[in-house]
């Protein structure tokens, strides 16, 4: 019996698959069933703090809302446009399951908040790695409360930012053992015509004197990409729709990106 080769999923990829377009989800279900799907908590906790976190607000939109169209402007006019850009696939994955009305809607996405979307993300993993010991993917949406009394009905709040003070993870001790791997990071990507890859080159070289760094809003905000890229195994390929962040990543740690079969197939025709 031939084992299937491991895939490791990443936050961008696990959203297309819980949220994606019909078509989108039935391609990437075709194409991940050859493979032995991982990820992480890291990753888990991004989407957590994205994907999950952008359906509770809606899911407040939706209750406080009197029409479904103020829902759309309120989308429309959210300052930050990936997360209008999330909250309408969630939107719209509502309407694709057939329920409309201002009250299932609100129940659909009460449901999306409190444990569906983490099974979700759950579906078809077989191994879901730990490497940083992400402390906010261990976080679930709460009711919302004044006194341990609930203060609005069926409103929630999920914690998605960690601080520095307090010690949550294990991150800071994996960079002192992944340090090689950061100092050619920082060397790496040094003078990238990517800002956000040369914020990432900045932060790297400030990591190699001062782990604890890593906690807090660095974390969360500005080291995603690295942290994956360093927790990623080496004999296994990421799958993930940011190439342009990881390929010059993964390139500098001799690791591996997953190129799927619809683009490997254009790349052998072109």
């Amino acid at each position: 019996m031939t084992t299937k080769p491991s895939l490791f999923l990443d936050t961008t990829i696990q959203i297309e698959r819980v949220v994606g377009s019909r078509a989108r989800q039935a391609a990437l279900q075709r194409e991940l069933a050859d493979y032995r799907l991982i990820t992480s908590t890291y990753v888990l906790g991004e989407y957590l703090r994205t994907l999950v976190r952008d359906a509770l607000y809606l899911h407040r939109l939706v209750l406080e809302q009197q029409h479904l169209d103020d829902v759309a402007t309120a989308i429309a006019q959210h300052v930050n446009k990936r997360e209008a850009s999330r909250m309408l696939l969630l939107w719209a994955n509502v309407c694709r399951e057939g329920i409309y009305g201002r009250e299932h809607i609100a129940d659909q996405l009460e449901l999306y908040v409190t444990g569906g979307l983490v099974r979700r993300f759950m579906f078809g993993l077989e191994t879901l790695l730990d490497a940083t010991g992400c402390g906010l993917a261990r976080e679930r949406a709460t009711p919302v409360t004044v006194g341990g009394v609930p203060d609005a009905p069926d409103h929630y709040r999920l914690r998605a930012q960690c601080t520095r003070r307090i010690q949550e993870c294990v991150l800071a001790e994996r960079l002192v053992e992944w340090q090689e791997h950061v100092r050619r990071i920082g060397a790496g990507l040094r003078d990238s015509e990517e800002p956000a890859l040369r914020q990432a080159a900045t932060l790297a070289e400030q990591l190699l004197a001062d782990p604890s760094l890593a906690r807090g809003r660095n974390c969360t905000r500005y080291l995603g990409d690295v942290v994956i890229a360093l927790e990623l195994p080496p004999d296994v390929p990421l799958y993930t729709t940011n190439r342009r962040h990881f390929a010059p990543l993964l390139g500098i740690l001799g690791k591996q990106l997953h190129m799927p079969r619809q683009h490997a197939l254009t790349n052998q025709q072109s």
